[in-house]
C-alpha cells in the first residue's frame, strides 16, 4: 500500500464526525417526527409523562440512530487521536481526543439504553419513572455529553493542523462545551448545552470535510534536527 493510500483512507476515516452529526440529527428528525416535542428539563412530572407517553413510539428509532452516532463518534475519536500522535506534538492532546471521545459516546449510549428501556416497558404508564428516564436522558444526552464533545474539539482544534481561523472556533466551540458540565453547580449554564452541541456540530462538518479534501498529510511539528538546523 502507497502512502498516498494510506493517507486517503485516514482522510475518509476522519468523516466519521460529519457520520455522527448526520446520525444524530436523523435521531432527533425521528423523535421530532411524532409530534410529541421536547420538554423542558424544569417541568412538571405530568407535562414529562404527557410528552414522552405521546413520543414513545418513535422513540426507539431515535435511541437506535443515537446508538450509530455514538459508535461513528469513537471511531472518530480514535482518528483524531492517532492524527494527534502522528503529528508529533508534545502534549496530551491526542489522550484528551479521544477521552472526550469515550464520555460523549458513553453518555449517549446510556441516554440512549434509558430511552429503550423506558419506550419498551410498562414504565410508559408511570408518570414518576417518566420524569426519572426524561431526567436522565436530559443528563446524560445533554451537558455530560456535549462536555465530552467539548473535550474532542478542543483536543482536536489544537492538533491536527486546520486553517487557524477554523482552530481558533474549535476551541472556543470546545471551551462553550465544556461550560455545559457546570450546570449542576449553576443551572443557568445549561444554555451552552445546545451552543456546545449544534456550534460543536458545525465544527464538526466543516473540520472533517476540509481535512478529508485537503491533500497529504496533516502538518506535523517540525522534527528535532529541523528545529536545531533552524538555530
Amino acid at each position: 500500500m502507497t502512502a498516498t493510500q494510506e493517507t486517503g483512507r485516514r482522510d475518509l476515516g476522519i468523516l466519521t464526525g460529519s457520520l455522527f452529526v448526520v446520525l444524530w440529527m436523523a435521531g432527533s428528525v425521528v423523535q421530532g417526527a411524532s409530534g410529541a416535542g421536547f420538554p423542558r428539563p424544569d417541568d412538571d412530572t405530568a407535562t414529562v409523562a404527557g410528552y414522552l407517553r405521546e413520543g414513545a413510539s418513535s422513540m426507539e428509532a431515535s435511541a437506535g440512530l443515537q446508538v450509530l452516532a455514538a459508535m461513528a463518534l469513537l471511531w472518530f475519536g480514535a482518528v483524531v487521536a492517532g492524527a494527534l500522535r502522528r503529528s508529533g506534538r508534545p502534549g496530551p492532546a491526542p489522550e484528551l481526543a479521544f477521552a472526550g471521545a469515550i464520555t460523549a459516546a458513553v453518555t449517549l449510549i446510556v441516554s440512549a439504553a434509558v430511552s429503550i428501556v423506558y419506550a419498551s416497558t410498562d414504565l410508559v404508564a408511570d408518570d414518576t419513572m417518566a420524569q426519572l428516564s426524561y431526567q436522565l436522558t436530559f443528563w446524560l444526552g445533554g451537558p455530560l455529553h456535549v462536555a465530552g464533545l467539548g473535550l474532542l474539539i478542543v483536543a482536536a482544534a489544537m492538533g491536527l493542523g486546520l486553517p487557524k481561523w477554523l482552530g481558533i472556533a474549535g476551541l472556543v466551540i470546545g471551551a462553550l462545551g465544556l461550560v455545559a458540565s457546570l450546570t449542576p453547580l449553576v443551572y443557568q449554564l445549561v444554555a451552552f448545552t445546545p451552543i456546545g452541541r449544534f456550534g460543536g456540530f458545525l465544527w464538526l462538518v466543516v473540520a472533517t470535510v476540509t481535512l478529508a479534501l485537503r491533500k497529504g498529510k496533516p502538518a506535523e511539528a517540525p522534527a528535532p534536527a529541523e528545529e536545531s538546523a533552524r538555530v
